[in-house]
């Protein structure tokens, strides 16, 4: 197959490269093996953002790249890869992948292992979406397209590469990168995409609770949240995934009222597009809100402390066992929605030391920006939050 190469225009910045990704490339090649940054980082730059992560596709097997770099370490076992670390950050490098046997007619297509090396032109095909099939080759600055991504990019659009109802029941968490893209992007989904989700929308149950919980942590972390859920409901994904949120919406849409997820996911987003960053408690604290609210709101009676976080454990018992979180990520979202009682009482001068302490808790900065998203969405205690701000700012100033 032969691939369009380009040179990309504004708004792409080599500026954006990441020079350890550089550097990691220049050695694959410089070693005989053909290499390209690849996938998310190249859609970003195309589309004149900063991107995050760095990946790199290789033609070097996962052992030959851990040959080459003694910072590394081989992962995974249905999708075998190399994380190459520096400090704090690790690159992704991938073997090419040889496209996937034909289906026999009625089998299940779902991927359960995929450690078959190819050519680039293979590994491009075998990805989820055109957008994420685009090479950059660092020495001759060309953007490499087997599968049209230039062309979809510029029609904003989300395609599939190949059928889109194969391609979900292949692995159904594409579904959800599908709205991430869409949500985070301001890109739309293909008729024929958003069809397929729709109707393959009960495969997601067949996803691992790890890769599920990933993907909605990935599309709650750059803006759009908001954006995201709405079409995780709209599609079906949230009542299958998450069926005590999409209950709960459900019930505020009917009354004629918007739910309070949709205007904190609004304030959300504000404050990542501002450059500050959510912590993942944060983010399913807002997602989780509304089943809480009746334990930990403003309305909610003035339960024991003991009494609140029961209820609130058996709230949550059915969620997170489909979504495994992390214990510490559960244990700070609680300590969130717990906090929300303390906050409806101003910070008293009388009361200064037991203030501090409170202030000095991990959980406190995710509490107040959990109680502000509120406000902003009742129109209902704004003083309460600003006033806990002022206090948390001067004790800062005063070395508390």
């Amino acid at each position: 197959m032969r691939a369009l190469r380009v040179r990309p225009v504004a708004p792409f910045r080599t500026s954006s490269l990441d020079q350890d990704a550089v550097k990691v490339v220049r050695r694959l090649t410089e070693s005989g093996f053909e290499a390209y940054l690849v996938g998310g980082c190249v859609r970003d730059m195309l589309l004149g953002l900063q991107p995050k992560d760095f990946d790199i596709a290789t033609a070097a097997t996962p052992r030959q790249v851990k040959r080459l770099f003694r910072n590394s370490r081989v992962i995974g076992r249905r999708f075998r890869l190399v994380h190459v670390v520096f400090g704090d950050k690790v690159l992704e490098v991938s073997t090419f992948r040889a496209l996937a046997k034909p289906h026999a007619a009625g089998a299940d297509p779902l991927i359960r292992e995929d450690n078959v090396w190819g050519t680039a032109a293979e590994d491009a095909l075998r990805r989820d979406f055109t957008l994420n099939g685009l090479f950059y080759d660092i020495a001759s600055g060309e953007v490499i397209d087997y599968v049209s991504g230039l062309r979809d990019l510029d029609r904003r659009c989300i395609e599939t590469i190949g059928n889109p109802s194969v391609r979900f029941r292949e692995d159904p968490v594409r579904m959800l990168r599908a709205m991430k893209f869409a949500g985070r992007l301001g890109l739309h989904l293909a008729n024929d995409v958003y069809q397929a989700i729709v109707d393959s929308a009960a495969d997601i149950s067949k996803a691992s609770g790890p890769r599920v919980h990933e993907e909605i942590v990935r599309m709650l972390d750059r803006g759009g949240a908001a954006s995201t859920v709405s079409l995780l409901e709209k599609t079906g994904l949230l009542g299958i995934m998450l069926p005590e949120v999409e209950a709960v919406l459900r019930t505020r849409w009917a009354a004629g009222e918007t739910p309070l997820t949709w205007k904190r996911f609004e304030a959300l987003d504000q404050m990542v597009m501002s450059g500050r960053q959510a912590s993942a408690a944060l983010r399913f604290a807002v997602l989780f809100g509304e089943l809480i609210e009746p334990i930990t709101g403003e309305d909610a009676p003035d339960l024991p402390p003991a009494t609140a976080a029961g209820r609130i454990e058996d709230v949550l018992r059915p969620v997170l066992a489909r979504l495994h979180m992390p214990r510490r990520d559960v244990w700070m979202m609680k300590q969130i929605w717990m906090a929300q009682r303390r906050l409806l009482h101003l910070p008293a001068a009388r009361k200064k030391p037991n203030s501090a302490l409170f202030l000095r808790r991990e959980y406190f900065a995710d509490a107040l920006r959990y109680l502000m998203f509120t406000a902003g969405a009742t129109g209902r205690g704004q003083e309460r939050a600003d006033a806990w701000l002022a206090f948390m700012r001067g004790s800062i100033a005063a070395g508390a």
